[in-house]
């Protein structure tokens, strides 16, 4: 008898329970919540729209517009939901990303980066890490890393708005280290090292707006000092050596030379700068020494300011005066340079006849040269120097240009 007195006694607790039970899983299964939910919100709009606005109280009048009151507010209601909504998937979507280290991940696009400050990593286009570092006011700022597609590193260092500003080092797309000094806006700026895409040192020194512009040193594909001097628009200021005894010249190129020598004077050929300099001694000065009186460049281009030349139209325009134009004579340091470019390089000039007499391998002495070998020229006037021109008559560029004092401004 006392056991069926229990189990009536559990039977009616169970009774009892069991709904109880059962009303406490409906309310907390969020099918049940957000049904509820949602019948609340459609039975609330439903009752704001429903009732008419029954006084003028209850309309805003917009330019002559009766508006009801009820709907601006559930309008406003509405947008204020998807706004939420909207925020809160951005959020889950972009904002919560956690990379291994639990450094916060982004898309490019990501409406939450301009709320974000700190250090993130940025994902490209097509979902490859393509920055990691700081970033603040929706922009790149501070230090960080930019990544290629491929996984190389394209830049590390500083930014500011979005560009290299600083200190930083740039890379070649197979990740060789290009350039390493101080950046403005993207370009390299201030004082650096520039590199080979085969890692080799190129040179070092001072850059205006990403071009060589200031003191510098030039160097070759073996880290080998071959020239130290000033440069602008990118190359060398060649002009600087004029003047200069041939000792002097040693301090600024220490790279391999071809001397020539004739009664002209003495030629020397830097032969890793791709220059040369005609050198003549003065009887009346006391050291009685060898001075550079002409710089000969082989390069069909010049450069001025921020522009590079190469057509005598141009030239035309650049210079302040013309002061010959027409056929002269081949000189010494001419004739080396026609020689020179048909030994390296097409030349549409035939070579010029000489008789050599080659004691060393780095000295030869022109005992003969052709006598009647004809150029065509243009000689211009700027800045106390002239530039003569030795032209292709079939082409409109020129072949090689020289560099000389103006004798009667001194």
């Amino acid at each position: 008898m006392g056991n069926n007195l229990l189990t009536v006694l559990l039977a009616t607790a169970k009774a009892k329970i069991t709904p109880l039970v059962t009303k406490v899983r409906l309310w907390t299964s969020w099918n049940f919540i957000r049904t509820r939910l949602i019948a609340g919100i459609r039975n609330f709009f439903a009752s704001i729209l429903t009732i008419k606005p029954r006084h003028k109280r209850d309309y805003y009048e917009v330019f002559g517009w009766l508006i009801s009151r009820r709907l601006v507010f559930a309008t406003m209601v509405v947008l204020g939901l998807v706004s939420a909504f909207y925020l809160y998937s951005i959020r889950q979507s972009f904002g919560e990303s956690k990379s291994i280290t639990g450094i916060p991940t982004y898309e490019y696009d990501s409406l939450m980066l301009r709320f974000t400050k700190g250090k993130v990593r940025i994902k490209g286009k097509s979902g490859y890490l393509a920055y990691e570092g700081n970033v603040q006011s929706g922009a790149v700022n501070g230090f960080g890393i930019l990544y290629s597609p491929d996984g190389d590193m394209v830049y590390q260092g500083n930014f500011e708005n979005n560009k290299y500003q600083g200190n930083g080092t740039s890379y070649y797309p197979e990740g060789i280290q290009e350039y390493t000094g101080s950046f403005e806006q993207n370009k390299f700026h201030g004082i650096g090292k520039l590199y080979r895409s085969n890692g080799s040192l190129d040179y070092e020194g001072e850059f205006v707006s990403g071009i060589k512009e200031g003191s510098g040193k030039l160097y070759d594909n073996g880290n080998n000092l071959v020239y130290q001097g000033s440069f602008r628009s990118d190359r060398i200021l060649y002009s600087e050596l004029l003047g200069k005894n041939t000792n002097e010249v040693s301090d600024y190129y220490t790279g391999t030379r071809k001397i020539f020598e004739s009664e002209e004077g003495m030629a020397v050929i830097m032969e890793d700068i791709g220059a040369m300099y005609l050198a003549k001694s003065n009887s009346e000065a006391l050291d009685n020494t060898n001075k550079v009186e002409k710089i000969l460049v082989l390069n069909n281009t010049i450069g001025m300011g921020t522009h590079t030349y190469s057509q005598m139209s141009e030239l035309d325009q650049l210079f302040e005066e013309k002061i010959y134009e027409g056929n002269s004579v081949v000189t010494l340091a001419e004739a080396l340079g026609i020689n020179r470019l048909a030994d390296t390089q097409y030349s549409p000039l035939k070579k010029v006849e000489m008789k050599i007499n080659e004691s060393f391998t780095d000295y030869s002495y022109v005992e003969d040269m052709e006598e009647n070998y004809i150029v065509s020229i243009d000689s211009y006037y700027k800045d106390g120097l002239i530039y003569t021109f030795v032209r292709d008559l079939e082409e409109e560029g020129f072949l090689f240009y020289t560099i000389e004092t103006d004798n009667e401004e001194q």
